[in-house]
């Protein structure tokens, strides 16, 4: 007994001693195995290593900024900011960590700061490449087409071969109007240095701009062979495949995709996305049945099921759903395919049987909104507004991007006669949702169908300015500027949408629809405007928008 007390004493007194090192050993023994964690890549057992580290010794500017490496590693980019300023706190000067917090700066769009810690580098360092790039990226994205032209010409003049300096001098000839002189400059880097990730992004960023399918392609081709593996490539080339109306080349890259990528949910989770962002409109629905028959899982045949709903097929999406709904209880897994199935019923004119299995998902899960959603559908279908609107203003209330529910509330307004409600819920849906296309297409219709004309023009034009990449936006300004004779507004937007990703397929549409070619370029301070730029002027007055 005595000598079982002891062997336990002297082992309690072994762990007590292994706990008693100083601070100093503690994170010292901890960075040595992350940065055996950090060779192997191993970056979540390293971030765990290096915070033990810091809870022991916090006031060591390397162990801040070991934790930064590893957080941008991972791609926890505000994380690695917050280590990194920790870093500046202990050391004002410390170079990386300026360096890195200007180009995380400028990543999260914080302008002003990013030149701020760029020039303080810039004024101890004035051949920083890196320092000027960020320069030359802030005044790009500030539209200053002379200042980053003049940078991106002192980069070249530093290293005539910097990679960064090329990109940027062709991002700002084309800012200038030279669409087709900065597809040269780059297709020339690209000869004489080799391609490259950044310089084939750019590249295929002015072949959409452009909207040069071949030539955007031929350079998603080169992509894949520089990322073999890589899975966003695949799917941004099969949204344009979309976008342009090859649904069988894309349905075709897919199935690539999927053989490659056998059994992974993640994968074939995107695809879905995928589908549901392009929309049932531009997608084959028969084509994409015969891929999902062939290749598709639970989750892809429930997609297939929301694509028929959105082409109004209710019949096709009632049988394509039932084998998950039929005898089943409401589960997690489930649920997606309970509230379409419950919005196929509705379709085909079976809206108890709806609103009884709407009912029972929010007995399952009272905060599902889409659930909520098709309970106000099949209400208002009813014709039972008061329930449509107790459901509806609590949709607003707790999901306020949900553009359907923002849109019901306004419709419901409008059946029961209350304007002012209605004129009401249309305005704060449009100001939360100020970069929704969808919202702001709902909301023109109303502001049509009540005879606002000038209104609905000035909403669109705010959109457009305070979205000018947002091709869908131009769109629907454009049509309107149409509908309402308006050629000082066409003419406008026919020129801005050669500069926005897309636009000059959204300006062939315009065009079919009796858009005549623009008269003139809008020319700013800095130049030729470009994307968005335009928008400051309206008409020919030049007063503010």
């Amino acid at each position: 007994m005595a000598s079982g007390l002891a062997r336990f004493m002297a082992a309690a007194a072994l762990l007590v001693l292994a706990a008693c090192g100083s601070p100093q050993e503690k994170a010292s023994k901890a960075v040595a195995r992350y940065d055996v964690y950090y060779a192997r890549r191993d970056f979540i057992s390293a971030r765990i290593e290096i915070k033990r580290a810091i809870a022991a010794q916090d006031d060591v500017p390397e162990y801040w900024a070991r934790l930064a490496r590893v957080e941008l590693a991972t791609g926890r980019l505000l994380e690695a900011y917050q280590a990194y300023s920790r870093l500046v706190e202990l050391d004002p000067d410390d170079p990386e960590a300026i360096q890195a917090m200007a180009e995380l700066s400028y990543s999260g769009g914080s302008y002003d700061d990013a030149e701020r810690l760029a020039d303080k580098i810039l004024e101890e360092q004035p051949r920083a490449l890196r320092m000027l790039l960020v320069k030359g990226s802030v005044a790009a994205a500030r539209y200053d087409v002379a200042a980053a032209h003049a940078v991106a010409e002192r980069m070249l003049a530093i290293d005539p071969a910097n990679e960064g300096g090329k990109i940027l001098l062709a991002r700002a000839t084309n800012m200038g109007g030279d669409r087709d002189g900065a597809i040269a400059q780059l297709e020339k880097a690209v000869a004489d240095d080799g391609e490259s990730i950044p310089k084939l992004l750019t590249l295929l960023d002015l072949y959409g701009t452009k909207d040069d399918f071949p030539h955007a392609a031929r350079t998603f081709a080169r992509l894949f062979a520089l990322q073999p593996r890589d899975v966003d490539l695949r799917i941004e080339y099969a949204r344009m495949l979309y976008e342009h109306d090859r649904p069988e080349r894309a349905l075709e890259l897919l199935a690539r995709l999927l053989r490659t990528h056998d059994g992974d949910a993640a994968v074939q989770q995107r695809i879905v996305d995928l589908w549901n962002d392009v929309g049932s409109r531009r997608i084959d629905i028969d084509g994409v049945r015969r891929f999902v028959d062939a290749t598709g899982n639970a989750q892809m045949k429930v997609a297939l099921g929301h694509l028929l709903l959105d082409r109004k097929r209710h019949a096709e999406a009632e049988a394509v759903l039932r084998p998950f709904v039929d005898g089943k209880d409401i589960t997690a897994a489930r649920v997606e395919a309970d509230v379409l199935y419950a919005g196929a019923l509705a379709g085909l004119g079976r809206g108890g049987e709806a609103l009884t299995l709407v009912d029972r998902i929010l007995r399952f899960d009272e905060n599902n909104s889409r659930a909520l959603l098709m309970r106000v559908r099949v209400a208002m279908a009813t014709g039972d507004l008061a329930a449509a609107l107790r459901d509806a203003q609590l949709l607003a209330s707790d999901n306020p991007r949900l553009i359907g529910g923002r849109i019901a509330l306004g419709e419901i307004y409008v059946r029961r006669g209350e304007a002012v409600l209605a004129d009401g819920a249309y305005a704060n849906a449009m100001k939360e949702l100020s970069d929704d296309a969808d919202m702001l297409q709902a909301y023109v219709d109303y502001l049509l169908r009540t005879r606002r004309n000038g209104m609905a023009l000035d909403i669109a034009r705010r959109f457009t300015r305070d979205n000018p990449q947002a091709r869908e936006g131009w769109r629907i300004r454009g049509e309107l500027c149409l509908r309402l004779g308006d050629r000082d507004c066409v003419d406008e937007v026919m020129l801005v949408l050669e500069r926005v990703p897309g636009g000059l397929k959204v300006r062939r549409m315009l065009e079919a629809q009796g858009a005549p070619q623009p008269t003139g370029r809008l020319i700013t301070a800095a130049g030729p405007a470009p994307a968005g730029q335009a928008v400051s002027t309206c008409g020919r007055t030049g007063a503010a928008c």
